[in-house]
C-alpha cells in the first residue's frame, strides 16, 4: 500500500493556490484517479460495490495520496443519450446524439430533474472526510458537453445556423439544470469548492465560435460561479482544449479562481502558468502524453521544478494535465507524488 509523507490534508492549502498565494507545502491537484489506481493507493481497504462505497475509497484514495479535497459527484441528473452502449469505449464521435433534432423532439425529450439527485450522500459521505479536507463536486459533463452529446456536435452546428433559437433553447434547459446541481451543492458545508466540467476546444480553436459561447453557454457559467462566491467558495474550471481567444471571459467575465486541463500540444503548463499567473490559479498541467510515455526520473523533476518555479509567487497546485488513467503507469503517477508530498526544499 502507498504511504504519502507525514502531513494532514488542509483544504485552507488549496484556497491560498486559488487566491495565487504562496503556501508553506506544495498543494497537489486531481480531478479524476483511475479505479486501478486508487485500489493501489489503499489497498484492501478498496471498496466499489456501491455507489457510496466508491465514494468512500474516493476519500481514502485522495487522503492517501495527500491531496487537500476529495471530489464528488452526486448521481442522478443525466441527460438521456443515443448510444449510450458506447460510452466506455476508447474513442466515439461526437456527432452520435441525435435526441434533438427539431421543435417536436425538443418537447419530447425526457429532461433529468434536479429531484433526481440525492444530495444527501454530500452530508454522509462527509463524516469520511478528514476534519481539514473538503469536497470539491463536479457534474457529469457540463452545458457544452451534454448538449452536444444529446444532438451532435455537427447537428449543432448546423442548428445554429439553420434555427439558432432551438439550440438557444437547448443550452438553456441544459444551463439552468447544471445551475441548479451546482447550487444544491454549495449548500453543504463539507463542500469547499466546485468544478466546472466543460470541454470547449480543439487543439487549434474553441469548439464553437466565442460569441455563440458568449451567449449560450458562458452567462450560466457566470451565474454559477457567483453563487460560489457569494457563499464564500470558490470555482474551478475544468476545460480541455485551445482557449486563448475566451481566456478573457474566463478570468474576468465568468471569474473562474482556476483554470485546469492543459495540454503540451496546445500550451504546456509551464507557458500558461507565466501567462496566467496572478490572474488565475493555474491547477495540474502535467501532460497525458508526457506522464505516460516518460521515465518516472523524468515526471519527479518536471513536476519538482514547476513546484520550485511557482513556490513564491503561488497559484499553483501539481497534477495532471487532465486526469490519471489507467493507462498511466503507476511509477510515473506515484514520482509525481513524491514531488508534491516533499517540502519544497528537498
Amino acid at each position: 500500500m502507498f504511504r504519502k509523507a507525514n502531513r494532514e490534508p488542509n483544504f485552507n492549502n488549496f484556497i491560498k493556490t486559488l487566491k495565487s498565494e504562496p503556501t508553506a507545502r506544495p498543494v497537489l491537484f486531481e480531478f479524476i484517479i483511475s479505479e486501478d489506481k486508487e485500489r493501489y493507493l489503499i489497498g484492501e481497504k478498496f471498496n466499489n460495490e456501491t455507489e457510496f462505497d466508491r465514494v468512500k475509497s474516493t476519500i481514502l484514495a485522495f487522503d492517501s495520496a495527500g491531496y487537500d479535497f476529495s471530489p464528488i459527484i452526486v448521481r442522478g441528473l443525466t441527460f438521456e443519450r443515443e448510444h449510450e452502449e458506447i460510452a466506455h469505449v476508447k474513442t466515439k464521435s461526437i456527432n452520435e446524439g441525435n435526441m434533438i433534432k427539431d421543435w417536436a423532439s425538443f418537447y419530447d425529450y425526457s429532461w433529468p430533474e434536479i429531484s433526481d439527485c440525492d444530495f444527501s450522500i454530500i452530508k454522509e459521505a462527509g463524516k469520511y472526510l478528514h476534519p481539514k479536507a473538503k469536497f470539491i463536486p463536479f457534474s457529469l459533463d457540463g452545458i457544452l458537453e451534454n448538449t452536444i452529446g444529446i444532438v451532435g456536435y455537427e447537428t449543432l452546428c448546423l442548428m445554429i445556423y439553420d434555427d439558432y433559437q432551438l439550440a438557444k433553447a437547448i443550452f438553456n434547459e441544459i444551463g439552468k439544470r447544471i445551475k441548479a446541481y451546482f447550487v444544491e451543492c454549495l449548500k453543504y458545508d463539507e463542500v469547499g469548492a466546485i468544478l466546472c466540467n466543460d470541454d470547449w476546444g480543439f487543439n487549434t480553436q474553441t469548439m464553437l465560435s466565442p460569441k455563440v459561447l458568449r451567449e449560450c453557454v458562458f452567462p450560466w457559467y457566470k451565474e454559477i460561479v457567483e453563487e460560489a462566491h457569494k457563499l464564500g467558495k470558490y470555482a474551478i474550471l475544468h476545460s480541455c482544449g485551445y482557449y486563448n481567444d475566451i481566456i478573457d471571459d474566463i478570468i474576468n467575465k465568468m471569474k473562474f479562481d482556476g483554470k485546469h486541463s492543459y495540454e503540451d500540444n496546445i500550451i504546456p503548463v509551464e507557458k500558461a502558468y507565466a501567462n496566467l499567473q496572478g490572474k488565475i490559479a493555474v491547477i495540474g498541467g502535467i501532460d497525458i502524453n508526457f506522464l505516460t510515455n516518460a521515465t518516472p526520473e523524468e515526471v519527479y523533476k518536471r513536476s519538482k521544478k514547476m513546484l520550485l518555479n511557482s513556490k513564491d509567487k503561488g497559484g499553483y497546485a501539481l497534477g495532471s494535465g487532465n486526469s490519471i488513467p489507467e493507462y498511466i503507469p503507476l511509477e510515473n503517477y506515484l514520482a509525481l507524488l513524491k514531488a508534491a508530498n516533499e517540502d519544497y526544499d528537498e
